[in-house]
């Protein structure tokens, strides 16, 4: 049995690596992981056990944890985040005067120095890699250089949610959902941008985490604007206007002008309506925001 390390980077990224029999990690602990490029430092999100038996289909990664991360690593640490701090200056005085808006969201140097990791955001796409190469010469290392949608912004900026709580990307989510309209319409959500964009200006992840409750709960209440009758009221007919998904009840608005509360099973459909299909709701939002198609 190969017990693996889900390993989370500063950049949000995740890597599997194996550890070896003699290291004792648990869930939260830093390390020193050695991967592609080098060694660098990762926290462990969760450990689990493969089958390496012949025959199996589980392979381990290639990846693997070096160590613990001791207290003589922080000067070490310390060192790379000075000399990052230089680079920084460097990067930011050559493209200080690139049409569009540059703003460095993160950078670093790996544990070993040997890649130095830049991401940023602009207004429009821009290319500076024509300026990676003085860099890279100066210090002595690769430039992992990314542009990064909105999206990702939040995740590495680090803001608060409307709940009041820090946004779930940049605690404990690690990879975009694909969201879209539809899910808010089956929650029973106002498709004003205010109710249903998050921090970033695009759709909450949080629409796909009850999304698929709401769609089972909902499936068998009549859609607004359908015309019913209610058994509990001497068989008065309405109109639906509201529905509370969860608990199965409607709000029916009768001819007199009443306005009653009523359960699934004590009303009969008249008329059924047909659930409104409008906007980019075949699509999804990719990572950067932005639509595709379905």
């Amino acid at each position: 049995m190969q017990t693996v390390a889900r390993i989370r980077m500063p950049e949000n990224g995740t890597f599997l690596c194996r550890v070896a029999p003699a290291l004792s990690l648990m869930p939260g602990d830093p390390c020193i992981v050695e991967l592609d490029y080098g060694m660098d430092t990762g926290t462990v999100l969760e450990l689990y056990g493969i089958n390496e038996n012949a025959g199996s289909d589980e392979k381990a990664p290639a990846f693997r944890v070096i160590r613990k991360q001791v207290p003589e690593d922080d000067h070490r640490l310390e060192e790379n985040a000075g000399l990052a701090e230089k680079a920084k200056q460097a990067f930011m005085l050559s493209v200080s005067r690139e049409k569009g808006h540059v703003k460095l969201l993160h950078n670093r140097f790996s544990y070993g120095r040997d890649r130095f990791f830049v991401r940023y955001a602009a207004h429009v796409p821009v290319d500076l890699r024509r300026f990676v190469g003085q860099l890279q010469r100066d210090f002595k290392t690769h430039v992992d250089l990314w542009q990064v949608g909105v999206r990702d912004e939040a995740a590495l900026v680090g803001c608060l949610g409307p709940c009041g709580r820090a946004v779930c990307c940049c605690t404990w989510q690690h990879q975009f959902q694909p969201v879209n309209v539809r899910m808010a319409k089956t929650q029973e959500m106002s498709l004003n941008p205010v109710a249903i964009n998050g921090s970033c200006g695009r759709l909450k992840c949080c629409l796909r985490f009850e999304y698929d409750q709401y769609r089972v709960a909902g499936a068998d209440l009549p859609e607004n604007g359908s015309v019913v009758t209610c058994a509990e009221f001497e068989h008065v007919e309405g109109l639906v206007i509201g529905r509370d998904v969860m608990r199965g009840r409607l709000t029916v608005r009768t001819r007199d002008g009443r306005f009653l509360t009523v359960a699934r099973d004590a009303i009969t459909v008249v008329r059924a309506a047909q659930a409104e299909d409008n906007g980019k709701e075949g699509g999804h939002e990719d990572s950067g925001g932005e639509w595709s198609e379905p």
